[in-house]
C-alpha cells in the first residue's frame, strides 16, 4: 500500500479517470477525515492545474439535531479553499425495512444523481480499508463474485461517472497525511455505535485481523481487483446470451430452458440488474426459477421481494415494480379541464383537443378513432377500475362486448388488465383507458373532439 502524496495521488485519480469525461469533478463531503482529505488534495491539484473545475456537495440526512451546523462547516471549509459547495437535504425512509445505514445510503446517492452534470465525475472518499469492510459485509451476507469485487473503482453514475480514487490508499496512510497538514475535521459519534455492522467490524475486527495480517487491506483489495475482472468476462459472457434470450426487455421462458444451471442463474441475475430493481437472494432466485420454469403454459406465475415482482405471461418473463397502496374500489371524480394523477403511480390522464400541442405519439392514442365527442360529456367524470362483468361497444360495431375478452385479444398483460383507468360519466362506460372508446361517445364527423391520453411508465402490452 502506497505512502499518501500529491505525487501518488495524482497517477491514481488519473488511472480511474474515464474516457470521455469532463474535466469537472463532484467531491462528496461528508466532513469526516477522509473526505476532508480528498477536499484538499483535490484544491492542491488545482493549484497545480487552474483549470480543473472541482465542487462539493454535503447531503444533510437530518438524523441527528447537529446536522445543519454539519452543513454550515462543510460550506465553510469548502469556501475556505475557494471550492463551492452545495448543500442537499434529505429525508430517510424504509429504514426499518432496509436499516439506517442503508437507507441513508440510497437518499445520500439519489441526492448526487440528482446534481451530477453531464460528464462530471462523482468523488467519494472511500479507501482501502473501507474495501476490506465491504468484502467482509459481502462474505456474510453469501454474495457472488459480483459483490465480492465489492466496490469498483469507477462505473457510469447518472449523467456523469462514480469514482473512488483513495481505493489504493489506507485510511492510516490518508490519516497521517491530514495530521501532518492539521486538517480539522468532524467526528461522527455514530462511527462507536457497534450496533451497525460496519462499525462492528471497523472497531472489533479489522483490528484483529490487522494484529495478524498488517498487509490485510492491500491483499484484500487484490482480491477483489481479481474478482472484478472476473465479473466483466462473465458479464461480457452473459450478455451473449441476454441478447439471444430477450424479447425486448422481457425474458423467454425456452431460451432459459435451454441453458445449463450456472448460466441460467447468471442470466436472471444480468436481466434483474439491468432492469435496475433490488437483487434477490439467493433463496428467492431459486424460487423465481423453479416457479417461472416449472408452471404450466396457461399460468400466470408471480414471484415478489421488496421493490420488484416477476411475472410469467405465456413465454416470456416480465419484471415490474409493483403499485404501491393499490385499491382497486377507488373511485376518483375527475375535472376533466384539468390533469388527473392516478392513485399507486399508475400515471396521469389527460383530455387533449384535436389541435392540441402536446404530443400523444407515445401512447395509445388513435385520433382517428379515439375521439370522444366534447358535447357529450358531463362536467365532471369518474375514474374507476375493473370490478368485473363490463361491457363495451366499439364504434363501428353492433353489440357490446366483455371487456374481459376484449383485453385479452389485445395481449393486455394479465397482472394490468384490473390497473386500467376506466373513465365513466355517470354509469356510462366513455373509455377504457386510452385504448378504446364507447360508441355513445365516439366523436363523429365533423364533431369537436377530445383525446385521451394516459401518460404512464409502464408497458401494459405483451412482447411479440
Amino acid at each position: 500500500m502506497t505512502d499518501f502524496s500529491i505525487h501518488t495521488f495524482l497517477p491514481a485519480l488519473a488511472a480511474i479517470q474515464p474516457a470521455g469525461a469532463s474535466s469537472g469533478f463532484c467531491i462528496a463531503l461528508s466532513g469526516g477525515s477522509d473526505s476532508m482529505v480528498l477536499l484538499h488534495i483535490m484544491a492542491e491539484l488545482r493549484m497545480h492545474n487552474p483549470q480543473l473545475q472541482i465542487r462539493a456537495v454535503h447531503v444533510d440526512h437530518q438524523l441527528h439535531a447537529h446536522s445543519a451546523e454539519w452543513a454550515g462547516y462543510c460550506q465553510d471549509a469548502a469556501s475556505a479553499l475557494a471550492v463551492p459547495c452545495e448543500v442537499l437535504r434529505v429525508s430517510v425512509t424504509d429504514a426499518d425495512e432496509l436499516g439506517v445505514e442503508a437507507a441513508a445510503r440510497s437518499v445520500r446517492y439519489a441526492a448526487f444523481r440528482s446534481v451530477l452534470r453531464p460528464g462530471e465525475i462523482l468523488l467519494t472518499a472511500h479507501h482501502a480499508d473501507d474495501q476490506l469492510e465491504t468484502i467482509l459485509l459481502a462474505l456474510m451476507r453469501g454474495s457472488g463474485v459480483d459483490g465480492l469485487a465489492a466496490m469498483p473503482s469507477c462505473i457510469r453514475f447518472a449523467q456523469g461517472w462514480h469514482a473512488r480514487p483513495l481505493l489504493g490508499f489506507t485510511h492510516e496512510a490518508l490519516h497521517e497525511w491530514a495530521q501532518a497538514r492539521e486538517l480539522k475535521y468532524l467526528t461522527d459519534p455514530s462511527n462507536d455505535d457497534t450496533h451497525f455492522d460496519r462499525n462492528f467490524l471497523r472497531q472489533g475486527v479489522v483490528p484483529l485481523l490487522k494484529s495478524r495480517w498488517p498487509a490485510i487491506a492491500r491483499t484484500a483489495s487484490r482480491s477483489a481487483s481479481h474478482l472484478a475482472e472476473a465479473q466483466t468476462l462473465l458479464d461480457d459472457w452473459t450478455e451473449t446470451d441476454y441478447l439471444l434470450a430477450s424479447v425486448d426487455d422481457a425474458l423467454s421462458v425456452d431460451a432459459l430452458r435451454e441453458l445449463p444451471a450456472p448460466r441460467r442463474h447468471a442470466l436472471l441475475r444480468f436481466w434483474l440488474q439491468r432492469r435496475e430493481v433490488l437483487m434477490p437472494s439467493t433463496r428467492v432466485l431459486h424460487s423465481l426459477e423453479h416457479d417461472m420454469l416449472e408452471a404450466a403454459h396457461d399460468r400466470v406465475p408471480c414471484v415478489h421481494w421488496q421493490g420488484a415482482e416477476v411475472h410469467r405471461h405465456r413465454d416470456l418473463l416480465y419484471v415490474e415494480q409493483p403499485l404501491s397502496d393499490w385499491d382497486a374500489t377507488l373511485h376518483l371524480y375527475w375535472d376533466w379541464q384539468q390533469e388527473l394523477t392516478l392513485p399507486s403511480e399508475l400515471g396521469c390522464l389527460s383530455l387533449f383537443d384535436s389541435g392540441s400541442d402536446v404530443s400523444i405519439a407515445s401512447s395509445s392514442v388513435d385520433r382517428h378513432s379515439n375521439g370522444i365527442a366534447r358535447s357529450r360529456l358531463p362536467d365532471q367524470l369518474q375514474v374507476r377500475f375493473r370490478d368485473g362483468g363490463e361491457r363495451i361497444r366499439l364504434p363501428g360495431e353492433k353489440h357490446h362486448r366483455a371487456l374481459k375478452k376484449l383485453l385479452q385479444e389485445s395481449a393486455v398483460l394479465p397482472w394490468w388488465r384490473d390497473c386500467l383507468p376506466l373513465v365513466y360519466a355517470g354509469e356510462k362506460l366513455v373509455a377504457v383507458a386510452d385504448l378504446w372508446v364507447s360508441h355513445e361517445f365516439a366523436a363523429r364527423g365533423d364533431e369537436s373532439a377530445v383525446y385521451l391520453v394516459w401518460q404512464r411508465e409502464q408497458n401494459i402490452t405483451a412482447r411479440a
